[in-house]
């Protein structure tokens, strides 16, 4: 679902899972039947495990080492390259199973790239998107032998799940039973245990979006604690 600034609708893209369907465009609150729009895309099968991220008033999936961008205005697709880091985790299985996150940090696209021995997990940013050029911002040490034999195995189809709050990065990972808050400075910050089967996401919960004074507030909630762990 995204808005479509020239109309002010929100609409909602139905992708195609067969080579003889085609991509359809439902506008919520209207009594039309979806719209067909005649272009070429990925399939509904590839788009599935990714959430999108809607960055400059397009939608974007990354899928392997490419980023699909749909933009909204024009109803239209285009790819762009991730960056192409060595000695980097093969993201294809895991995007199959989970979908590769990007995120907004500072107004660039961002995502996170974990290395081959699971021993740090970079940020990298575009920091000129016209040209799509990439950089590295941030490098997170995990010693993962310590981890290991404090938490458990270290889940690699779950790592990095990023996001940025108050000016800094937060990642989660998991090993074994945890699931683990890391800071930019590799520092553990917080834990959650029993955490199997958790599918990662980069929305953040809120007891209250307004802080009115006669709503209750939960037993042990903290105000200021994280809203991910």
């Amino acid at each position: 679902m995204y808005p479509h600034r020239p109309t002010g609708e929100y609409r909602i893209l139905l992708a195609p899972d067969d080579p003889d369907d085609s991509y359809q465009v439902y506008t919520l609150g209207s009594s039309e039947p979806p719209r067909h729009i005649d272009i070429e895309g990925p399939y509904v099968q590839d788009l599935s495990p990714s959430t999108p991220l809607m960055f400059r008033g397009s939608l974007h999936w990354c899928i392997g080492s490419i980023i699909h961008v749909f933009n909204t205005t024009t109803e239209s697709f285009l790819q762009m390259l991730a960056p192409d880091v060595p000695h980097s985790v093969d993201r294809y299985v895991m995007d199959i199973l989970y979908g590769a996150v990007l995120f907004d940090m500072d107004g660039m696209l961002s995502m996170p790239i974990l290395t081959d021995e699971f021993t740090s997990i970079g940020i990298w940013a575009m920091q000129d998107y016209e040209n799509e050029v990439w950089t590295s911002k941030y490098r997170v040490e995990l010693p993962l032998a310590d981890l290991t034999v404090q938490f458990g195995k270290f889940n690699p189809c779950i790592h990095g799940v990023p996001a940025f709050l108050d000016g800094d990065v937060i990642i989660l990972v998991q090993f074994g039973d945890w699931l683990l808050q890391f800071d930019m400075d590799g520092k553990l910050v917080a834990n959650l245990r029993n955490c199997r089967g958790l599918f990662p996401t980069r929305h953040q919960l809120k007891q209250t979006l307004v802080q009115h004074t006669f709503f209750r507030t939960l037993e042990g909630y903290a105000v200021n604690a994280s809203p991910f762990i």
